[in-house]
C-alpha cells in the first residue's frame, strides 16, 4: 500500500472513508477532517462536535488500517469501541493500532 498524503489506492480511500462514516455515524453532525502524519505513520482524524471546544482526535496507525478489508473497517472499530474512547477522552488522543486503542495524553 501507498498511504501517505498524496497517493492513495482505491482500497486505502475505502477504508479511511470507512472509519470517517464511523464516526459520522456516532458523532452526529460533527466535522471530520483527516489527514496523513507522516512522522507517527497514521490517518489522524479530527472530530469536531458543535460543543464549544469539543475537539476529538483519533491516531489511526497504518498498521490497524492494514489489518481489515473496507467492509470489516467499521465492526472493527465497534468492536474496540473507539468512539466511545473519544467520547471520554477529555484533551487526550485516543491512539488505535493493531494492539487495541489506547488514550494519550497531548
Amino acid at each position: 500500500m501507498a498511504w501517505g498524503s498524496d497517493v492513495h489506492t482505491d482500497e486505502e480511500l475505502e477504508k479511511l472513508a470507512a472509519v470517517r462514516g464511523y464516526f459520522q455515524e456516532y458523532f452526529h453532525g460533527a466535522s471530520i477532517r483527516d489527514s496523513y502524519d507522516a512522522a507517527r505513520t497514521a490517518q489522524v482524524f479530527l472530530v469536531e462536535t458543535g460543543d464549544v471546544g469539543e475537539r476529538r482526535h483519533a491516531v489511526v496507525s497504518i498498521d490497524f488500517l492494514e489489518e481489515y478489508v473496507p467492509e470489516k473497517m467499521g465492526k472493527a472499530l465497534i468492536s474496540l469501541r473507539v468512539a466511545e474512547h473519544l467520547q471520554s477522552a477529555k484533551g487526550k488522543e485516543v491512539l488505535l493500532t493493531g494492539w487495541g486503542v489506547e488514550e494519550k495524553e497531548d
